[in-house]
């Protein structure tokens, strides 16, 4: 995994690094060049990784707080839905692997919804844990 990650940052800094001039530049029907496609699927995948472990500690945090039924619920819907785009964009993947398919526009649309719905869904907690914070400090 390391390695496929280092190739594509390669890849990409490669582009970024070699002169441009006389070169003709290549977009997709999208406007995206395919290197601007890389890179946003990266992020959005580097990103959405990075907050499953925030999103998981936040919401045992706000069960310990007793955060009520119905936000958790929501915060859940948007994991769940989170997670079906990214099981999506792997089924899509070449070889099942989200990285392997960093270039295609198809893969970085759901990688990209999929981060979105779990930085809602970490939104929901962090608000419904700050507020049951500041009601039990004002109690």
């Amino acid at each position: 995994m390391k390695k496929v990650v280092a190739l594509v940052l390669g890849i990409i800094l490669l582009g970024t690094v070699l002169p441009q001039t006389g070169a003709i530049s290549v977009t997709t029907t999208t406007g995206l060049s395919p290197t601007m496609i890389m890179m946003l699927s990266y992020f959005y995948y580097r990103n959405y990784n990075a907050l499953l472990s925030e999103f998981n500690s936040t919401y045992q945090k706000a069960v310990e707080l007793g955060v009520d039924n119905e936000t958790l619920s929501k915060a859940m819907e948007l994991y769940s839905n989170a997670t079906v785009l990214i099981q999506k964009a792997t089924q899509y993947s070449a070889g099942g692997n989200i990285l392997a398919s960093l270039g295609s526009y198809r893969i970085m649309i759901l990688v990209r919804n999929a981060y979105f719905y779990l930085r809602e869904a970490l939104d929901v907690l962090n608000e419904a844990v700050q507020n049951k914070t500041f009601t039990s400090i004002h109690h």
